[in-house]
């Protein structure tokens, strides 16, 4: 029974849900945001945001990309002003918490997402980054 257990959690661990990557990034990208206290470190932390939605858009703008097409293209515009916006606050001093806002609730909705849909994965599991998504960190 310990071994059908432990391969079990094995299976989970290997095929967590993209979903629980991208919360991870997008907490450290929002983390990076909201300490943000130099002109050097607001910098890089926008840059980390521009990355990480580049990354999210390349992926939903793929065929194989199962979530629904209406929801592909409100995210795909949600991560075109993303980009856009970190681009100007790099140049000008926008504030921040419109990215962080949206980040948030982009962690809120993954979170809800993967909670319904999968079993948990044991807390030791180590995440498994998806090739666009590893480029971010």
């Amino acid at each position: 029974m310990k071994r059908q257990i432990a391969a079990y959690q094995a299976t989970q661990r290997k095929t967590a849900p993209a979903q629980r990557t991208e919360i991870e990034f997008f907490m450290r990208v929002n983390a990076m945001l909201s300490s943000a206290q130099t002109k050097r470190e607001r910098i890089e932390a926008l840059f980390k945001n521009q990355r990480l939605w580049s990354a999210l858009v390349r992926d939903l703008a793929l065929p194989a990309n199962a979530l629904p097409e209406p929801l592909k293209n409100d995210l795909i515009s949600l991560g075109v002003w993303a980009m856009r916006y970190s681009t100007e606050a790099m140049a000008r001093e926008l504030p921040l918490e419109p990215l962080i806002s949206v980040n948030r609730h982009i962690i809120e909705g993954l979170e809800a997402q993967s909670a319904a849909s999968l079993p948990p994965v044991p807390a030791e599991a180590p995440s498994r980054s998806g090739q666009a998504l590893a480029e971010v960190s």
